[in-house]
């Protein structure tokens, strides 16, 4: 299918804030169940390694993503590094969980836009499950952003394009976010009013699970987003990793 960018009630600024972090909530939960990102662990880390990364300063971070898991796999790995967590709208009691739950992960306070980071934010930034969030222009401006600034960046999104996972999407999350609701930490009395009492939280879910799947940029489209950008002296690697089913693309750019 060709890429539609449907509208998401995450991105809009007039959602209230206990309705978004309880979406991200649910989707780091799942991140962190499903150990969605665990196949690109391997290329995170050598791209660290080429580049000295000792630090991740971590764009449109939701709830806290798959960091932590990630952060402890690269450990494993040999490569330890630290964590700064940023969002344009912070989900600050879930950063503060993931600082509590982690060695080394922080996170900034104020709102961060991806397409214009403030110079002062140093470290090798990613972007987990949120690139499609953004149309191709503002897509490439975070790219030319971290280009002009001369600091490496990955971004990591799920492949799948197709109608069937959009089914599964559709008809599945608003399922499991009630069922799982009562296990996802920091516990919050917000996120089971906005889940159960009034069930804003599992519609948003299911709409936005749905548009996410018309969003996904394919390897193909990453590709075209890198040729234009004025990075003449940046390498670009860009592929696939994981299952076909669940696998995740993936764009790591840094200086030569």
């Amino acid at each position: 299918m060709r890429r539609v960018h449907l509208f998401e009630l995450e991105d809009q600024s007039w959602l209230p804030g206990p309705i978004r972090d309880a979406s991200t909530d649910f989707l780091r939960f799942m991140l962190e169940a499903g150990d969605a990102y665990g196949p690109i662990v391997p290329k995170l880390k050598d791209a660290l390694m080429k580049t000295g990364g000792e630090e991740i300063l971590d764009l449109c971070s939701g709830g806290a993503g798959p960091v932590i898991d990630i952060q402890k796999k690269l450990a494993k790995a040999g490569c330890t590094v630290r964590i700064t967590l940023t969002d344009k709208y912070p989900n600050h009691a879930a950063f503060k969980h993931a600082r509590k739950c982690s060695g080394g992960v922080d996170f900034i306070e104020d709102s961060v836009d991806a397409t214009a980071v403030p110079a002062h934010l140093s470290g090798f930034r990613t972007l987990f499950n949120s690139f499609h969030h953004f149309r191709p222009e503002m897509a490439q401006r975070i790219l030319q952003d971290a280009v002009d600034q001369r600091r490496p960046i990955g971004v990591f999104d799920f492949s799948a394009r197709r109608l069937p996972p959009q089914a599964v999407m559709l008809l599945g999350n608003p399922l499991a976010i009630l069922a799982l609701t009562p296990f996802i930490r920091p516990f919050r009395w917000g996120r089971l009013f906005w889940t159960y009492i009034v069930p804003i939280a599992p519609l948003c879910l299911m709409w936005d699970g749905f548009a996410s799947g018309f969003r996904l940029y394919s390897t193909q489209e990453l590709q075209g987003l890198a040729d234009g950008l004025r990075s003449d002296d940046y390498a670009w690697e860009i592929g696939r990793a994981g299952a076909f089913t669940g696998s995740i693309t993936y764009l790591i750019g840094y200086p030569k």
